[in-house]
């Protein structure tokens, strides 16, 4: 298994994206495959445009994609920072938020690859030398493996039964890193 920064290129955009229907198809998510290849590609060209410190990690098995993660900087004026700044208690949005933080937006590891340290080793990768104090990312409450995994990780459950607009019911997650 090796991991590495995305390469910028076309196909390895496209290997993202199919992982990222087939594991959010999946329960508790149950997302219409042909949104989520399309909306994550838009997702992951616009914020390589516009977001600081942005990050896309490939772990690969030979020429399999067993998972990838995503993660940026964020701050003020961010869309999910702002709202989740709007749902969540002043200490946690002064202690993890802050002015800026880092935000794994994304983790998908393909169903073969998983409880093999795949995840692990992404996390490890995105987060290592972020000059963020702090790092937030959000779960659906739903998916408790992920949240267990997290929680392994050093993560901690900072808000909980949160929802924006008519979303599932999420739980931000954080964890100091610098």
């Amino acid at each position: 298994m090796r991991t590495a920064a995305w390469d910028g290129s076309t196909a390895e955009l496209d290997a993202v994206a199919e992982l990222y229907a087939r594991v959010f198809a999946e329960p508790p998510y149950h997302e219409d495959p042909d949104e989520s290849r399309r909306s994550i590609s838009e997702r992951i060209r616009r914020y390589a445009d516009t977001k600081a410190a942005f990050r896309l990690i490939l772990a690969w098995d030979g020429n399999d994609l067993a998972g990838f993660v995503l993660g940026m900087g964020i701050s003020d004026g961010d869309w999910w920072r702002d709202r989740i700044a709007g749902l969540v208690a002043d200490d946690v949005r002064r202690t993890w938020l802050r002015d800026e933080c880092f935000c794994v937006a994304e983790l998908a590891v393909a169903p073969a690859h998983r409880r093999s340290g795949v995840a692990t080793a992404l996390l490890t990768a995105v987060l290592d030398g972020v000059p963020y104090k702090t790092a937030v990312l959000g779960c659906q409450a739903a998916a408790l493996p992920a949240r267990r995994f997290y929680a392994r990780e050093g993560w901690q459950e900072v808000a909980t039964g949160l929802r924006i607009g008519d979303s599932p019911e999420q739980c931000v997650l954080a964890k100091t890193i610098g």
